[in-house]
């Protein structure tokens, strides 16, 4: 008896990508502020340096890098970030007259102590422009002036020259965070007034115009601390993810609130998931996988994977399909730090120092961090792809006992973490070797698929490579 094998290879699409990730312990590719990833510049303010940056945020029109600057006051606009070079210079500064200047005021051209920032699907920037108790709205942000630009709208306050703080529907007292969901409603995380704000139809307002919805508080004049499903204690960061749900970094309660639909909800609704603590009534501060030390910003990337700037702890969480997680959940990741429990600072390409500011991806998928610490932003590359692994040499025409032995190759810029393989709809299996593999896959009588995919260390999966072996016996 004699076997006969006819062979085909062929590289199949995925029908789903693996959820995208970061390798351990990623290394930031590009740093903004200093000229390097390992200096500290001083504070005095230029047209590159940054004196406590607390905002970033990614034009998804235009591909331009903005981080609000909040010691110098005032928001520095960067060129698309592929053209990005370390310690870049900024190509305009909003809320300055030029890049030297660190003036507060009080107008539509001046800010005072801006925290978080957004830029939405239609070009425009807001800014929580923290000291003035108002947030700021600016059109066509990509192309506003190199200096003096004027905001085009303001909320919290009934004007461009009145910053006085207050709780109504109106006024606000240290608005944090900002963000503009794609139903066009702003949503803002007041701290002073423990409390997030819902502008609905955003684009169709004038300014001071009233806040339709408020969460964490029973109604709009009421603005206590607390720690349940219905307050808040000094929130300072809101996102809208892709399914309608509200993330809220609920600083001082150490923790994040997540509320499902979250358009429909009414005044004082209760959140429907929480994590940081393992329940809606304990905010302990922490250090372990489970715990944070006051959450300060939120981004979630294409594949929906939610990120937390965990601020005390110097570091980024990353929760994978996070809205399916229980209270407390461990994270699946970590940028910043080397594992879930430690805690350095560090100021190098792979650490943080206090990332209390903003977090933002890019259009090709990078995570921008505002590293307050260390008066920088960092971009952290993103891996979303792994190339299939190839067959080397030529495969044997006769299997030995029946079975097939293949070897090949696999590569990958984060590095190979395994290749596998499958003989039909069986359990995968480890092959032996990982940039340089080999297998033996045990073939059965009639047509065999072997499917190979490979893994990166960033947990993302390729496209399979198809073997396809016919195996017939013929009679002597």
């Amino acid at each position: 008896m004699k076997s006969l094998v006819l062979l085909v290879i062929t590289a199949c699409l995925p029908a789903t990508f693996a959820l995208a990730q970061f390798p351990a312990f990623p290394a930031a590719d590009r740093v903004l502020g200093p000229p390097d990833f390992t200096s500290l510049e001083p504070f005095v303010a230029s047209q590159e340096a940054m004196n406590s940056p607390a905002g970033v945020a990614v034009d998804p029109l235009s591909g331009k890098v903005f981080v609000s600057v909040t010691e110098h006051h005032r928001i520095m606009r960067f060129a698309n970030n592929s053209a990005l070079t370390n310690g870049a210079s900024a190509e305009a500064v909003i809320g300055q007259a030029n890049y030297t200047s660190t003036v507060q005021g009080t107008t539509e051209t001046t800010l005072s102590y801006p925290f978080g920032i957004d830029v939405d699907h239609l070009g425009r920037l807001w800014v929580a422009d923290y000291n003035n108790n108002r947030v700021l709205m600016y059109e066509d942000a990509a192309n506003l002036p190199e200096f003096g630009a004027e905001a085009d709208l303001v909320l919290g306050q009934p004007d461009f020259s009145t910053g006085d703080l207050d709780i109504s529907q109106t006024i606000m007292s240290g608005p944090n965070g900002v963000h503009v969901d794609t139903a066009d409603n702003l949503w803002v995380a007041e701290y002073g007034n423990n409390r997030v704000l819902k502008f609905a139809n955003v684009s169709s307002l004038s300014n001071g115009a009233p806040a339709t919805t408020v969460l964490g508080q029973p109604d709009f004049v009421t603005g206590s601390s607390g720690t349940s499903d219905i307050e808040m204690w000094e929130p300072v960061a809101v996102l809208v993810d892709n399914a309608g749900r509200l993330w809220v970094a609920d600083q001082s309660n150490n923790r994040v609130l997540r509320f499902d639909n979250a358009a429909a909800l009414g005044n004082g609704a209760a959140a429907n998931g929480v994590l940081g603590q393992s329940d809606f009534d304990t905010n302990t501060p922490g250090s372990t996988p489970q715990t944070m030390g006051q959450p300060s910003a939120l981004a979630i990337d294409r594949s929906g994977t939610l990120y937390i700037s965990d601020n005390e702890n110097n570091r980024v969480l990353y929760h994978r399909k996070p809205a399916s997680k229980a209270n407390g959940s461990t994270p699946d990741g970590v940028i910043g730090q080397p594992d879930l429990t430690t805690i350095t600072v560090g100021t190098t390409a792979q650490n943080l120092a206090r990332p209390y500011g903003g977090l933002d991806f890019d259009l090709a998928g990078n995570l921008w961090v505002a590293d307050y610490g260390n008066n920088r932003a960092l971009r952290f590359p993103g891996d979303w792809t792994v190339a299939s692994p190839q067959v080397k040499g030529k495969v044997p025409k006769s299997p030995k006992r029946g079975k097939l032995d293949l070897k090949g190759t696999a590569a990958d810029r984060s590095g190979v973490a395994e290749v596998r393989y499958r003989v039909g709809k069986g359990a995968f299996k480890a092959a032996k070797g990982t940039t340089s593999w080999k297998l033996s896959a045990k073939l059965k009588p009639g047509k065999n698929v072997i499917e190979i995919v490979t893994e990166d260390a960033a947990g993302n999966v390729s496209a399979p490579l198809l073997v396809k072996v016919k195996v017939k016996r013929k009679k002597k």
